[in-house]
This record gives C-alpha cells, structure tokens and sequence, in this order.
C-alpha cells in the first residue's frame, strides 16, 4: 500500500494548489512501469532438487508491472481537487466527494472527512467505536501504543477477562465467488442476501465492493456501495462487508445474542 500525504498549506498559497504535490506524485506513479523483476522465494522440494547452496529456490515474479495495480490512497486538502486524480474519471466537477469515483474506490481521502466523523461522534458516542473497529478490526488504544513503541505481539496466558475480550464482532470481507450463503447467487437481491446473511449466519451485511469494469477482465479497479438499496442485483464478483462474530467458529443460533 502506498500512503501519499498532502503537504502543509501555507497561508498565503491559494487552496486550489494546496494538493499539487500530492497528485503530481499520485499521477506519476500510476504512469511508472517496472520491469519483470525476479525474486528468490524457500520453496518445499525434493532432496535432489537443491541449490548448490543446499536450500531450495524458487524465481518467482514479485511485485506490480505497471503502476496503476499499486494499491495507493491519496490525502488531499481541498476536496475539488479530487476530479484531477484519475484521468479516466468521468465525474462532474461539481459532484460531491462522497460521490467520485476516487473515493468510492478508495483511493482518496479528504481532510473534511475527519470533521464529519468528528461532529458524528460528539452526537453518537458509539460511533467511534464502530469506527475503530472498520478501521483497525477493533484494536484497543492500549494495543495501538504498543504496537507504535515497536513492542510488537507476543503470546501469553489466557484468562477470563482476555478472553471475554473476543465476544464482540469484527469485519470482514467475504468473496460471492466462493458462495457462502446457501441460495445466494448471481442476480440474487442484495435484500435477500441480507436477510439470509443475517438469519443463518448471523453475519450483518454492511456493503458491497464491486468490480468497476465488469466487461473487461484484467480490470481490478473495485468501487464500495455502502448500504445499497434491498432491490440492487448482486454479481457473482462482488465480495460483500459483514459485521460477523469475532470467534467464526462458534456456530450461530438464531434467537440468541452472539455480539
């Protein structure tokens, strides 16, 4: 993933320049093409079939050719500015930032999303959680600090109370192709599978990450649908945002309060 920040705006410099670092990079590293790079990976192999060395190799191709498959977010000041991200885009220039293409794609993100999610926690103080737990899978402050000192994960004992720390849900992205929801399929409603999701599986369905292009397939562009209405046909390619059990190994009983 490649993180791009917007640089500090001075005062004086006018709002509409406040992002032209950060898109000239942004462009510039989707028009890079790298080369056919090979990489040395421990592989498991017949005795005979070492290297001289004696460990087994195996060349494999590591990395993006081109620099559009890079995974990449951009931060950006003034939120206009988005229309000049993707070359490709076909949005109106007055269109909404919630409603571009860079956005739902995830590849953009503006600084007046932070004040939206803070006037959003001052009037609903559980929205922080439910924030928390999209963002970092529900990682607690103390965890967040550890783990920025370098202190990294290591085991320990179980107890009660460490325990009772999964009996909550977590997010997660599951993948239509592999049909996890018995009677749900291609052109199924999104209504139907949310019903289904939420009675058998006790899973509650939150959005949709869909392929851009659907026709042309090395396409990998995906765009999110947040809460889409009951009547929307779901693709066989959609993989699907769940609020599910934290533990995927207790089984589900409808009637009872798994969350």
């Amino acid at each position: 993933m490649c993180v791009i920040i917007s640089a500090r705006v001075p005062n004086t410099e006018d709002t509409t320049l406040a992002d032209k670092e950060a898109i000239l990079a942004s462009l510039n590293i989707k028009a890079m093409q790298f080369d056919d790079t090979l990489g040395f990976f421990p592989m498991r192999h017949n005795a005979g079939d070492r290297s001289p060395l004696g460990s087994p190799i195996s060349m494999q191709k590591k990395g993006a050719k081109f620099g559009t498959n890079v995974p990449m977010i951009t931060e950006l000041v003034n939120d206009s500015n988005v229309q000049f991200l993707d070359q490709d885009d076909d949005d109106d220039p007055d269109t909404e930032l919630y409603l571009t293409q860079p956005f739902a794609c995830g590849t953009a993100f503006a600084i007046s999303v932070l004040d939206s999610l803070m006037s959003t926690t001052y009037f609903n103080d559980s929205a922080l959680t439910l924030i928390r737990t999209l963002v970092t899978g529900g990682a607690t402050p103390e965890l967040e600090l550890i783990l920025a000192e370098g202190a990294g994960l290591r085991g320990g004992y179980s107890t009660p109370e460490t325990l009772s720390n999964r009996d909550r849900c977590r997010i997660a992205q599951i993948s239509l192709q592999d049909n996890p929801y018995e009677g749900v399929g291609h052109n199924t409603t999104y209504g139907a599978m949310f019903t289904i999701a939420l009675r058998r599986y006790g899973q509650l369905c939150i959005g949709l990450y869909r392929l851009h292009d659907q026709d042309n397939p090395d396409s990998m562009k995906r765009y999110v649908i947040t809460n889409p209405p009951a009547e929307l046909r779901i693709r066989s390619t959609d993989y699907v945002y769940v609020l599910e059990q934290f533990d995927p190994g207790l089984e589900y009983e409808p009637g009872k309060r798994n969350f």
